[in-house]
């Protein structure tokens, strides 16, 4: 656990962090922002590159801040800004970047790099701080960075809540020598790819749509492919599906070219008994009349609801059916189930 949690830990420290949430009211008021205000003087900082990024020095493809002279590129931000770019934004030293903490994850004692005067008195470049491993908004648990606790305290004042979320997870925190050997911060399936849904590119790096192992859907994310490079598995899988997919849709192109589908009702066939093609055993005739309906119902392209009782095999009149459309060449078909049951229904 320790190696991943260190591979996380040296994502980017010494790179700005950054702050994008334009619809925070809080933040809002922080800084004076005002929609009707457009001609404004911007604040003039004494150690801005001019032309060139504040955190790297380099130019090209830089966002500007809104409100002072300071510009960053998007990679170089932390966390990293991804696409689509805002029109408008802020950069770190205007906007507090703790305000898109979605959760805090561990605390300890880190070493970082001193400041001049620190280092005089101490002899030491190096010193051990109190950290705190974060979790960013919109990004998954690969992007985890560690925050100083200075951060923290400079933040109360600006963010109430902050100060809130800080003693929650304090409370939370395992009390005792064992059970802090048995701590898990960050559980290693968290940034395991279990499966890729969408591939977009911009003009810098192609991105997939991560869905992570041990987590649902609604915590997906687009993550750039060389942070996914170890996972050229899930990569390939991807491709080879999005391959059959269009070779798919090709076949029905052709084989709806000629006729109109949507004035042409389709044929209903009414199965007697059960059907040769489904393995393992016979329906049974309530099923084999669950199955009937569904298909009649389909021909008639009409929605319905099985509504059997519990046990009785409303999954397998479900299977029947699209076997049944399968063998007629009618496909694909999307099932939504629960996450528990989707292996089930792949197999």
């Amino acid at each position: 656990m320790s190696s991943l949690v260190e591979r996380l830990r040296v994502r980017s420290d010494s790179r700005p962090r950054y702050s994008l949430d334009e619809s925070d009211e809080e933040s809002d008021l922080l800084f004076g922002k005002s929609k009707k205000s457009e001609d404004f003087e911007k604040i003039v900082r004494d150690d801005a590159k001019e032309d060139s990024c504040n955190a790297c020095g380099e130019s090209g493809n830089l966002l500007v801040c809104e409100t002072c002279t300071y510009e960053y590129h998007p990679k170089c931000l932390m966390p990293r800004l991804k696409a689509p770019l805002p029109t408008a934004w802020r950069c770190p030293k205007c906007v507090n970047p703790l305000n898109d903490i979605e959760k805090i994850l561990d605390c300890e004692m880190r070493p970082t790099v001193a400041d001049d005067g620190d280092a005089s008195k101490l002899g030491s470049k190096q010193i051990f701080v109190k950290q705190y491993l974060v979790k960013w908004k919109g990004l998954s648990y690969l992007h985890c960075t560690w925050v100083p606790e200075k951060e923290f305290i400079k933040a109360y004042k600006e963010l109430p809540r902050l100060r809130t979320k800080v003693n929650n997870f304090r409370k939370q925190m395992p009390v005792g020598n064992s059970s802090e050997d048995d701590f898990v911060p960050i559980r290693p399936e968290y940034t395991m790819v279990d499966r890729i849904l969408a591939c977009r590119q911009d003009d810098q790096e192609k991105e997939y749509l991560v869905k992570w192992v041990g987590l649902n859907y609604d915590e997906c994310y687009w993550e750039s492919e060389s942070d996914i490079a170890s996972f050229q598995q899930q990569i390939e899988n991807f491709n080879r599906l999005q391959s059959r997919y269009r070779k798919l849709r090709k076949q029905k192109s052709n084989v709806r070219d000629g006729f109109d589908s949507k004035n042409k009702s389709k044929e209903f066939q009414q199965f007697e008994k059960s059907p040769e093609f489904l393995p393992g055993g016979e329906l049974h005739p309530y099923q084999l009349e669950g199955l009937n309906f569904l298909r009649f119902s389909w021909s008639k392209q009409t929605h319905v609801i099985l509504a059997d009782e519990m046990g009785l095999g409303k999954t397998i009149q479900s299977i029947a059916f699209l076997a049944s459309l399968y063998e007629e060449n009618v496909s694909p078909h999307l099932v939504v189930a629960p996450l528990s049951t989707l292996r089930n229904w792949e197999r």
